[in-house]
This record gives structure tokens, sequence and C-alpha cells, in this order.
């Protein structure tokens, strides 16, 4: 298993925050699977079972039964997991401004 860090754009000084991600399996050799969960942070269910599917990827992968890779990403959106309101989580909306974290993001610049 190898972890992936990924900073992500923080708008307060002295915070940080990353999307973490696990790959299993060969880079490159063969199918390729993508799961992720808790796009919207307040997704326990979804977060536990990605957690879950990542240990036993991780036995899999010392056995060496896997093919191809499998990418594990059990929290795709940290900065909403961070935001709690009476004790619950609002993982979908940014809390001061009240945007939906899955809409009007910036797309990437096109390949060069």
């Amino acid at each position: 298993m190898r972890t992936r860090r990924d900073p992500l754009v923080t708008t307060t000084l002295g915070t940080s925050r990353e999307l973490v991600s696990f790959h299993f399996g060969a880079p490159g050799g063969g199918e390729k699977a993508y799961v992720q969960a808790s796009l919207h942070a307040d997704e326990m269910p979804a977060m536990l079972t990605a957690w879950t599917l990542k240990q036993r990827l991780a036995e899999l992968e010392a056995q060496g039964r896997l093919r191809g890779e499998i990418v594990v990403v059990p929290v795709a959106n940290p900065i909403g997991l961070s935001q709690h309101v009476l004790g619950q989580f609002v993982g979908c909306f940014e809390a001061n401004s009240g945007h939906n974290f899955n809409r009007g993001f910036p797309m990437p610049a096109p390949p060069r």
C-alpha cells in the first residue's frame, strides 16, 4: 500500500488540509478501480465501509492476490469533516459561505 497526500488550498493562515488516498497493486498494471467515500462529509457509513475495504485490500496485497490497481479515498471531503454544529457533521455546505463543496470548483489547467 502506498499513501498519497495531496494538499488542499486553505483560506485560513496557519492551517492545512490534505486529501489522503491509499493505492494498492501495481500502477499501470492492468485494470484500475477508484473508490471514494464521504463526498458529503456526514456520510459516515460510506466512510466506515471504505476504511474497512482499505484494511482488506492491504491484506490481499500482502498475500499477492491483487491484479491491477485500486485507489481508495475514505474521506473525500476533509474540509466538511472538520465542520460540526451541535455535535452533528455539516458536510455538504461550507459553514461560512453556505456554498456546496461539490459545486463551482476550479478546473485544473489543461495538460501541455
